[in-house]
């Protein structure tokens, strides 16, 4: 089990690439914050419905408020209820703003991000090269950006 912030869950949904995460864990735990950030869109709601309805996801809440509060102050709703659960969990955290990561790694919350999972998959042979590729070049046709030396050191 994995928890999860809303940016990669959002991306994912928007390319049309959500397949990833079910290559990478079994389950995703994700926090009602989170939960509100990413049902935004109706497409994105929808998905999201489909995925707590099959079990890949579950949404939880924390139970530390002073510490959420805490968080809170420097992170937005979404990433505070992440690191909060996580720590609640001792359980790794997937997060790619800059900002959060610093914050979880600080509070020894174990993280991974988008490209980090593309390179598991990639050499766990869970994706080819191919499929690599494209999913990047995807991304890098949204919000997401992956640089050619983050491409090369996912395909290494």
């Amino acid at each position: 089990m994995i928890i999860s912030d809303a940016t990669i869950l959002i991306t994912l949904i928007n390319i049309d690439e959500f397949k990833i995460l079910k290559l990478f864990i079994e389950k995703i735990i994700i926090p009602y914050e989170v939960y509100h950030e990413v049902s935004q869109k109706p497409n994105a709601k929808k998905y999201l419905d489909i995925q707590i309805e099959e079990a890949f996801i579950s949404v939880e809440n924390y139970e530390d408020l002073q510490l959420f509060k805490e968080i809170n102050y420097l992170l937005d709703a979404g990433e505070s209820a992440s690191i909060t659960l996580a720590i609640e969990r001792n359980l790794p955290l997937i997060i790619d703003e800059k900002k959060g990561r610093k914050f979880a790694e600080k509070q020894q919350v174990e993280i991974i991000g988008l490209v980090g999972i593309l390179r598991f998959l990639y050499r766990d042979g869970r994706l080819s090269r191919e499929e690599t590729v494209k999913i990047v070049k995807k991304l890098n046709g949204s919000d997401f950006r992956i640089s050619s030396k983050l491409l090369d050191l996912i395909l290494a």
